[in-house]
C-alpha cells in the first residue's frame, strides 16, 4: 500500500526495566478501543498514529502497563482503520 502505517511493534516500545513481566492486557473493550481510534482519526487524520504511539511509549517509559496496553490497542485499531479507509481521514 502507498501509505506507511505504524503498528504497535513499530514504535520502539520497550518494557521498563523495573517491571520484568511487561505483558499487559487491554482493559478497554473492543468497542471502546474502536471508538477512541475513530475519534482520534477523525480529529487528527494520520496524526492519530503519532499521538497514540507517543502516549503508548510514554506509558511504557513510566511503567504504566494498563495505559500502555490501552494505547497500543488504540494504535493498532487506528492503524487498521486508516489502512482500510485512508481517504476518509485526511
Amino acid at each position: 500500500m502507498y501509505l506507511n502505517f505504524l503498528k504497535a511493534g513499530d514504535i520502539g516500545i520497550v518494557a521498563n526495566p523495573m517491571t520484568p513481566h511487561f505483558n499487559p492486557t487491554n482493559f478497554l473493550g473492543a468497542e471502546e478501543t474502536a471508538r477512541i481510534a475513530e475519534d482520534l482519526a477523525a480529529k487528527h487524520g494520520r496524526g492519530a498514529l503519532t499521538l497514540a504511539a507517543t502516549r503508548a511509549r510514554r506509558a511504557s517509559e513510566v511503567g504504566d502497563q494498563l495505559a500502555y496496553a490501552a494505547w497500543a490497542a488504540v494504535l493498532e485499531a487506528a492503524s487498521d482503520l486508516l489502512e482500510r479507509s485512508p481517504w476518509c481521514y485526511l
